[in-house]
């Protein structure tokens, strides 16, 4: 008897395991998880070539094609979240209802990268001000908490928060380096005391009215006169389906409250994207988790008054209704890097750039796209290319990026650098990113001691022997 259990037991197993397969052909899912991108059906050739890539591709199309796909991980993770009390795909469950992006828990814990790493964050938003102020604008760095800095107590007990994150420690950097910054953390830390629901249950981000105090915020930094939205009518519906909910339950995502803002946009104008929807439901597209065409906006308002550039990251599209209201011209970005070679930044009057605090150390991923700022004479270690010093240049358009890699054992975690570059009898300065360039440098990660520089009158007959590092 015990035998015949056995074998129907593992002929109910076997059956169980191989019905998705055995359905694929008649019932299947094509839409992605969470922020999985939709993948692109296998091909065995590419641009008439093998696809050397094939096996990996074909493994994404068919796991996302299986059928009930969705329905087995939204079981798998409720057992998982609900009853192991275990993160499950990338979302940590904690109490109350509140759940939180396991992105965050290096913040919290108080797991940081080195020293000479924050440094590197500090001294690109330095350089990234020194420029914008050069050419008349004002400049204002804003770091959005993470979820889990603002409401800690939700959080598992098995969390140990620590009182030192990457935050703190380059907060005392930008003072030191004197970069405008705004702690968002402390305002909405306020306005939570003073009663206030500010973040998304169900989301990694705030909610609109936790936005509109960050504008608030940023705004009263940057001192300018400006529209404070006080007294603004809204109302409250439980119809938001957060990122997260979406990745932990993404055939049954969750719901959270949402405060939508009566806000008037009337006289805005979009120049990007040109769109045929009324402006309020635009507006509300862009705002929304799909994030289609938004890497550029661009508005023009005939009630707004000053000019502002913005490079932002997700928390800033439930700023857009405030800021293209308060702005008679926008233009907001979501570039990989902060990009000002394709404006003429004496058009604008305030500069600002938003990052959320669990991605501070992508800031140095990619190099800002502006012209390295000129300095007067220069003194300090210099190095020229050779050893465990890599020196390099290329031509890019009209200019020469300069960039390369330094032996770590001559830069000390808080060093300078800057760049050299002779013409003739004569020899200018420049300062330097201290970012790696590690795709043009063929580096499988980038490093801490890397520099790059972007140089826009540099001579044309430029040899590497002209060019030299100065450590400082």
């Amino acid at each position: 008897m015990n035998k015949i259990v056995r074998v129907i037991y593992i002929s109910v197993f076997m059956l169980l395991c191989c019905t998705p397969l055995i359905l694929m052909p008649f019932v299947h899912s094509s839409s992605a998880v969470g922020k999985e991108d939709a993948a692109e059906n296998p091909s065995l050739t590419k641009n008439g070539k093998i696809n050397e890539n094939f096996g990996n591709e074909f493994d994404a199309w068919f796991t996302q094609q299986m059928p009930f796909r969705t329905e087995i991980i939204t079981a798998n993770n409720m057992v998982s979240s609900n009853i192991l009390g275990k993160s499950a795909n990338g979302v940590i469950t904690g109490s109350d209802g509140w759940i939180f992006s396991e992105e965050t828990v290096d913040d919290y814990i108080g797991t940081m990268p080195s020293e000479r790493a924050i440094h590197n964050i500090a001294e690109t938003l330095r350089i990234m001000q020194h420029y914008t102020t050069e050419h008349g604008a004002d400049f204002v760095f804003a770091a959005a908490p993470n979820k889990n800095s603002i409401y800690p107590e939700y959080m598992p007990k098995g969390y140990i928060r620590s009182d030192k994150n990457t935050l703190t420690v380059l907060e005392k950097y930008l003072e030191e380096y004197s970069v405008n910054y705004v702690s968002l953390k402390d305002e909405l830390k306020k306005q939570k005391e003073n009663g206030q629901q500010i973040y998304l249950k169900c989301d990694t981000h705030w909610n609109n009215l936790g936005a509109l105090y960050g504008y608030n915020a940023i705004m009263n930094n940057l001192g300018n006169e400006y529209e404070t939205f006080a007294g603004l009518d809204y109302t409250t519906k439980n119809n938001w389906y957060g990122d997260i909910s979406k990745m932990l339950y993404p055939s049954a995502p969750k719901s959270c409250v949402q405060y939508y803002f009566d806000t008037d946009l009337t006289s805005v104008r979009f120049l990007q994207p040109r769109s045929q929807l009324s402006n309020d439901r635009l507006m509300s597209e862009l705002m929304s988790d799909r994030e289609e065409q938004d890497s550029i906006i661009r508005t023009v308002n005939t009630k707004g008054k000053g000019s502002l550039y913005i490079s932002r990251d997700s928390f800033c599209r439930a700023m857009l209704p405030f800021l293209t209201v308060n702005y008679r011209n926008t233009y907001i970005t979501r570039y990989r890097s902060f990009n000002l070679t394709d404006i003429d930044i004496k058009h604008y009057d305030d500069v600002i750039y938003e990052m959320v605090e669990r991605n501070l150390t992508s800031i140095t991923d990619n190099t800002p796209m502006i012209y390295a700022p000129k300095v007067e004479k220069v003194n300090g270690n210099t190095v020229n290319n050779g050893g465990k010093n890599i020196i390099q240049f290329k031509k890019e358009g009209n200019c020469i990026r300069v960039y390369g890699l330094l032996d770590e054992s001559v830069v000390s975690d808080s060093a300078k650098l800057y760049i050299s570059v002779k013409n003739g009898e004569e020899e200018n300065y420049y300062e330097a990113f201290p970012i790696c360039e590690t795709e043009l440098l063929g580096l499988t990660e980038k490093s801490e001691y890397g520099f790059s520089a972007l140089i826009g009158d540099a001579p044309e007959s430029i040899k590497n022997e002209d060019i030299s590092v100065i450590i400082k």
